[in-house]
């Protein structure tokens, strides 16, 4: 049973960073689910927009890219859009 679940093994284009891969999916698919956790539920379209609003606050308090950033949220959807 476990191993016939975690079976998730995919080819991706390797030349490609996650980020990159991932607004892919929100063009292709900007209303479909991308998290579920308790009664919430996120599309690929606003995860993307609170991702870019956290950017662009980190961008405001001058984090730089390729900055480290520690992020510290309990589990929830804040810890996939850190």
């Amino acid at each position: 049973l476990l191993e016939e679940l975690n079976r998730t093994a995919v080819t991706y284009p390797e030349q490609q960073c996650i980020h990159e891969l991932f607004e892919a999916q929100v063009r292709q698919a900007p209303e479909a689910v991308a998290v579920v956790y308790q009664d919430q539920r996120v599309s690929y379209g606003e995860l993307n927009a609170r991702a870019n609003q956290l950017a662009h606050h980190l961008i405001g308090l001058g984090v730089t890219p390729d900055q480290p950033v520690a992020i510290c949220v309990a589990r929830s959807v804040a810890m996939v859009v850190g």
